[in-house]
């Protein structure tokens, strides 16, 4: 008598059925996309139902949901993730509570009762729309798209055309906080994240390179003439000097 074997059910996250049609939006094959989620018949059963995966998803419904049930205040979602799009877009920093704050004020405006803008909805509502809290680095939207066009188009090429690559350069700036914190940090959610004052000691170095690759020996400016820590050596792997 011989045995069969049961097939294992393997149940999808909305968030992952949304993943799975987006790819095919973008012109992945249907079996690539079928091996990396699920068999390509579920894979067509998807694709059938892609309208309200697509409408589930966006509206607002949690993304490790397997049913297509939409969130309470789906309005009220989608109005907060376009402002905040808006906002970023703008180069505005958001935070947590101000998100929060803000979610009430759309409820309020909604006239939505008894709604609560609790860290759990909060973080709801963070994965539901791929939302993560991270640092902001670079100053890329201190220019303009306008404001370098005519530089690189017209100003470089012309400066450039008069030297060899080898007396080309490019150098850069840096700063070393050396004694400063991590300005992130893992925290319990039931606390806030908090830190003490970060510290502005720091080196200042430059980096200079050809076209060519010809390295430059690095140049670094401390706060002393001669620190404490540079006792008994007798040469260093960069150029130093104190600041005036």
């Amino acid at each position: 008598m011989s045995s069969s074997k049961k097939r294992k059910i393997s149940s999808k996250t909305l968030k992952e059925k949304y993943e799975a049609i987006k790819k095919l939006e973008t012109g992945c094959a249907n079996k690539n996309v079928a091996a990396d989620y699920v068999s390509p018949s579920t894979l067509s059963t998807w694709l059938k139902s892609k309208d309200k995966i697509v409408k589930a998803f966006e509206g607002g419904t949690s993304s490790k949901t397997q049913k297509l049930k939409p969130c309470g205040n789906e309005k009220l979602e989608r109005a907060l993730y376009t402002w905040f799009v808006q906002m970023r877009r703008q180069g505005v920093p958001v935070s947590g509570p101000v998100l929060r704050e803000k979610a009430l004020s759309y409820a309020k405006e909604m006239d939505i009762k008894d709604f609560i803008a609790s860290n759990g909805w909060f973080d709801r509502w963070k994965s539901r729309h791929g939302v993560a809290f991270k640092a902001i680095a670079g100053e890329a939207q201190s220019c303009t798209l306008e404001m370098t066009a005519s530089w690189k188009e017209s100003t470089l090429p012309t400066l450039l055309s008069i030297y060899a690559l080898r007396d080309i350069f490019n150098a850069g700036e840096f700063g070393q906080f050396y004694k400063a914190l991590p300005d992130k940090s893992m925290h319990l959610k039931s606390e806030d994240c908090v830190g003490g004052k970060c510290s502005k000691v720091r080196l200042t170095g430059l980096v200079a390179a050809s076209a060519t690759g010809e390295k430059l020996p690095k140049f670094v400016i401390g706060k002393s003439k001669k620190p404490r820590c540079f006792n008994g050596v007798r040469s260093l792997p960069c150029r130093y000097r104190e600041q005036n």
